[in-house]
């Protein structure tokens, strides 16, 4: 809470020690008391990305397909004249 007045920010947050001090016994009792349960699972917070290196060949593929696509577009745009050639 940003306060022009320094002195409504202390009273306010004297006003409001006993509700933050509440939220914090709460919340570390909460991440204490999983870190005891040695049975319960740890969940992965990163389990929903996806591999670096998988990550790095799909993008490389599409950048290859890409080029690919854009070279058979030119030689296929430029490559055939529309007059025939005469040769002697």
């Amino acid at each position: 809470m940003p306060y022009k007045d320094p002195e409504r920010k202390r009273r306010w947050e004297r006003e409001h020690r006993q509700i933050r001090n509440a939220r914090r016994r709460k919340s570390t009792s909460i991440h204490s008391s999983q870190a005891l349960d040695g049975d319960a699972p740890l969940s992965d917070p990163n389990s929903a990305e996806v591999s670096q290196p998988s990550v790095n060949i799909a993008g490389g593929l599409m950048i290859g397909l890409a080029f690919l696509l854009t070279v058979l577009i030119v030689i296929w745009r430029f490559g055939s004249s529309p007059e025939p050639t005469a040769s002697t």
